[in-house]
C-alpha cells in the first residue's frame, strides 16, 4: 500500500514538471526564431529583400504607387495597411513599413544578417550624415549576383520589421556596400549604425 501511495504522490508532480519543461522550451524557441513561413525576423536580424510594390500613402491620387504595375487589389490592400500591426503576408510577399509610413511589398530575404560593419559618416561639411553599410563575403556575393540579375530594383533593408531605406539595384553594391541617406545628423546617424553592427 505504502508504494501504491507514493506513486500517486509523484505522478502528478512528474506531469506538472513535464509540462513545465515543454512550456519552457516552446517560449525559447519562439523567441529566437522567426517565422518560417514568411521569412520575417523576430529579432534585430537585418535583411535585404527585393522590392515588388511601394505605395506611399502621402502622395496625391495617381500617384501612390510606386513600382511595377500590381493588381488592382494588392493595392488596394497596402492602400489601406496599418503601419502600426505586425508585418503581414499577402500572397506570399511581406508587407512592411517605412518611416514615413510608406508600405512595401517584399519578396523574401535574399540576406539575413550579413553585415560586417555599419559606420555614419559626415557628407562633406555639411551637417548631413549617411551610414555606410559594409557586407560580410557571403551577402557580398548575393548583392553582385542580384546586380546582375535584377538592375534597376528597389532593395529593401529590413530592421525589426521596418524598412529603413529602399536603394536602387545597381553595380556600386558589387563591392558589398550601400549608404543610407536621409535626414541624418550625426547622433541619429551614429544609433542607426550602431543598431546594424553585428
Amino acid at each position: 500500500m505504502g508504494a501504491v501511495r507514493l506513486l500517486r504522490t509523484l505522478a502528478p508532480l512528474a506531469l506538472v514538471a513535464s509540462l513545465a519543461t515543454a512550456c519552457g522550451n516552446d517560449s525559447s524557441s519562439d523567441s529566437a526564431s522567426g517565422d518560417p513561413s514568411t521569412g520575417a525576423a523576430t529579432s534585430d536580424t537585418v535583411q535585404l529583400r527585393l522590392v515588388t510594390a511601394r505605395y506611399a500613402q502621402d502622395t496625391s491620387k495617381g500617384q501612390e504607387q510606386l513600382g511595377p504595375q500590381t493588381p488592382q487589389d494588392m493595392v488596394d490592400t497596402m492602400k489601406n495597411y496599418d503601419c502600426t500591426s505586425k508585418p503581414t503576408v499577402t500572397d506570399g510577399k511581406l508587407l512592411e513599413c517605412d518611416a514615413s509610413r510608406n508600405v512595401y511589398l517584399l519578396d523574401p530575404p535574399l540576406v539575413n544578417g550579413g553585415i560586417a560593419s555599419a559606420e555614419p559618416l559626415q557628407i562633406g561639411n555639411t551637417g548631413q550624415w549617411y551610414v555606410k553599410v559594409t557586407f560580410d563575403d557571403a551577402a557580398t556575393e548575393t548583392l553582385s549576383k542580384t546586380v546582375d540579375s535584377s538592375p534597376g530594383n528597389e532593395l529593401a533593408l529590413v530592421l525589426n520589421g521596418k524598412v529603413v531605406t529602399a536603394v536602387i539595384v545597381d553595380s556600386s553594391m558589387k563591392d558589398g556596400h550601400i549608404g543610407i541617406t536621409g535626414d541624418y545628423d550625426q547622433a541619429s546617424a551614429t544609433q542607426l549604425a550602431d543598431q546594424l553592427s553585428p
